[in-house]
């Protein structure tokens, strides 16, 4: 009982403090006037019947990775609204003159943190949480969705710590409720939040930053304690966590305004205001190129590691040992024939599920895995195309199965595989990009955060964009060389000590 009326306390205070703006010039104001059109939400987030019960004949749902990409669907019509809750509504409507909230709400409801099913851990946080004065809470909702920048500062964590430590998953690009803030520091309400409670239960926190689908998966696995990143209780989430309830909230839809012509800045000051903005402002450009270096890093040593394994594949292949040849085409099929982002999360969530492997090292051995198939199929395809002639011909002079195909078969068939392999690693530096599913800040992790706080997305994803491009030119530029100093044609015909 206490619990509910603290929860209703906090709503009254909300309702009073909190005004969310409504446009007097909305394109849509009634439900059946978003009947047939596409509104969207966020991937994980499971509120069609919510949306049904409400709007007549949904046209279609849409589902988005992050909040920006949302906005900008919205903003160029491909989406007619977007679900959020009344946090991020309010934080939306503030910093976007074309977009306003849709003035009925979907419903009530409560924001949760996420705890695995059955935790004992649960009750003790919501205990704890109980215990702090209902103001408190407020307080630190108001400092959090207003608009003094220089108070969003989370506190540090100055106590013992003596009751261990927890591991939180945070969706890391939902401001004002958890979002990466200054030099990648997850920052936010929730955030916040958690940290009053932990230093009540005298616990020291390890966030760790995500994407919204993945926090669930995370706290189910076990990889992590809690979960945290403007979830909102659900009786479907409730049958797959447990949750503290920590602030109540209610389901906001955003549409576009239908506002006059509004003299916007130019196109060069529009262009230099979202350089700053991306790259300058808080530093950015440190998360870039923490990114840059961390796709680099994946690409390089799951290039190396694809490398070793797939030639041991195809030396294993030419032995002709039924096992082996078994083993070889099985695992082929199944990398061939998955999608990269499932194999990683595979690795991730279940594989190396109970071990605690750095996201990084995870990645690294799933994408070494992957490209050693390709560079399998592509040598031994190469090998194949050999004259067998060739072969017969190194037995003939005496050779070694093994020293007749490392001199003799290899360096031909270098001449078909190499320019094929310069272009599969080309594609595993792109593949990285999907490092992000599994926690990794790789550079394309870095723009979505980037686009979460900047709440645009074009320039971030034009950066991105060029950013890849460079990378790509540049490593085909450098594989190249390296072929050319070992292509047999490019080399000089001048025999030494030979004059012409």
């Amino acid at each position: 009982m206490k619990r509910r009326v603290c929860i209703f306390m906090a709503w009254l205070l909300l309702s009073l403090t909190v005004t969310i703006p409504v446009a007097q010039a909305a394109e849509f104001r009634t439900f059946s006037e978003l009947s047939g059109k596409t509104i969207a939400m966020l991937t994980g987030a499971p509120f069609e019947e919510l949306i049904s019960s409400k709007v007549p004949n949904v046209g279609e749902f849409q589902y988005f990775a992050t909040l920006p990409d949302m906005q900008l669907a919205l903003r160029s019509g491909k989406i007619d609204a977007f679900l959020t809750n009344s946090a991020i509504a309010t934080l939306v409507s503030n910093k976007n003159d074309d977009l306003t909230v849709f003035p009925e709400n979907l419903g009530e409801a409560l924001f949760g943190f996420a705890f695995t099913k059955g935790s004992k851990e649960r009750d003790e946080w919501q205990k704890a949480l109980d215990s702090i004065d209902p103001s408190e809470i407020q307080k630190t909702w108001e400092k959090w969705t207003g608009a003094d920048e220089s108070v969003k500062m989370i506190p540090e964590q100055d106590w013992p710590g003596k009751n261990g430590e927890v591991k939180v998953a945070a969706c890391d690009t939902l401001e004002p409720m958890s979002y990466s803030g200054t030099n990648g520091q997850l920052i936010g309400f929730d955030i916040n939040i958690i940290l009053m409670i932990a230093k009540k239960l005298d616990k020291h926190v390890k966030f760790t930053g995500m994407d919204f689908a993945s926090v669930m998966p995370e706290v189910q696995s076990g990889k992590s304690d809690i979960g945290c990143g403007s979830i909102m209780i659900t009786k479907e989430r409730s049958e797959m966590v447990d949750f503290v309830e920590y602030f109540p909230g209610a389901y906001q839809l955003m549409i576009r305004e239908n506002a006059g012509d509004v003299s916007g800045e130019g196109f060069f000051q529009g262009l230099k205001d979202s350089f700053y903005r991306t790259f300058i402002r808080d530093d950015r450009y440190k998360m870039v190129l923490s990114g840059l270096g961390l796709t680099v890093l994946m690409s390089i040593m799951a290039g190396f590691f694809g490398l070793l394994i797939g030639f041991g594949m195809v030396f294993l292949r030419r032995k002709n040992i039924l096992v082996f040849n078994g083993l070889i085409r099985g695992y082929s099929a199944i990398v061939m024939g998955v999608p990269v982002v499932v194999i990683l999360m595979v690795f991730y969530y279940i594989v190396f599920g109970a071990i605690d492997l750095p996201a990084v090292l995870v990645a690294v051995v799933g994408l070494a895995l992957i490209f050693a198939v390709r560079v399998f199929t592509t040598v031994w395809s190469a090998v194949s195309a050999v004259d067998i002639g060739q072969q017969e011909a190194a037995y003939a002079l005496g050779y070694p199965d093994a020293l007749a195909f490392r001199k003799v078969i290899l360096p031909q068939a270098r001449q078909i595989y190499f320019p094929m392999l310069q272009s599969q690693f080309v594609m595993l530096v792109k593949e990285t990009s999907v490092a992000g599913y599994i926690t990794v800040v790789d550079l394309t992790r870095a723009g979505d955060l980037i686009r979460s706080r900047t709440m645009e997305a074009f320039f971030p994803l034009i950066a991105i964009a060029v950013i890849y491009f460079m990378l790509t030119w540049l490593l085909t530029r450098l594989i190249r060389l390296i072929n050319n100093k070992w292509n047999a044609k490019s080399r000089s015909r001048r025999i030494k000590g030979v004059d012409r």
